[in-house]
């Protein structure tokens, strides 16, 4: 992710763990793993793209519904719902992960094809939030761990500490899907997509304390 300086990212400020309401236009870090269907595409527009905001009346051309954020050529990004001739583009860098429109003009979809079991496996992140995956025969091996708002939030912000959630589990990937659920149909349930080099992640909401969620677009360290 980049930006011009001295520019907050107004666009994709969320806490990890923090869900938003859905809608047909919204294209946000925290929704686009909901979003189908899911894919990856390569930046080829330059030689700064920059993400669009979803607010009606955006996504337009207009200089009014251009954030600060930008890609470049070669950037990979994760790819969710089309908005006519705009498509809901998600960029995890270094600094953090940001969100919002660009033209299906200024990206080159990747095919995707089920993926080797081998390249689940690792220990994959999105803020403080940690999912590990380990491959057993032909299935996953699942543990994570989420917080609300943060893994170390401030004594100010909350002087009890932060809400912890946690899932695990083991399950085999159908294509580039995998679930993880409970026996309990209203517990915890939470849905992997890999999408090289992302894993999307979604869940029910039921995986921890208030306002703690796995969902999220995760990426190896």
């Amino acid at each position: 992710m980049r930006t011009l300086p001295t520019v907050l990212l107004a666009l994709s400020c969320t806490l990890p763990g923090l869900a938003w309401a859905q809608d047909d236009t919204m294209c946000r870090q925290g929704n686009i793993t909901t979003q189908s269907p899911l894919g990856v595409a390569r930046i080829v527009g330059g030689p700064r793209t920059y993400l669009r905001s979803d607010t009606a009346p955006c996504p337009n051309d207009s200089a009014a519904c251009q954030t600060r954020v930008y890609v470049v050529p070669g950037d990979t990004v994760l790819t969710g719902r089309v908005q006519g001739r705009y498509i809901c583009a998600l960029f995890a860098g270094k600094a953090g992960s940001s969100a919002g429109y660009v033209l299906q003009s200024e990206i080159a979809a990747r095919p995707l094809a089920a993926s080797p079991l081998a390249a689940w496996s690792g220990a994959w992140h999105d803020g403080d939030n940690t999912i590990s995956l380990k491959t057993k025969g032909a299935q996953l091996v699942a543990s994570g761990e989420a917080y609300w708002p943060s893994a170390n939030p401030s004594l100010k912000e909350r002087p009890g500490g932060p809400n912890l959630g946690q899932m695990s589990g083991a399950a085999a990937p159908r294509g580039n899907k995998v679930v993880f659920a409970d026996t309990d149909p209203d517990g915890c349930q939470v849905t992997m997509t890999l999408v090289p080099p992302y894993l999307a992640v979604s869940d029910t909401m039921n995986c921890g304390g208030m306002n703690v969620t796995f969902t999220g677009t995760y990426t190896k360290r």
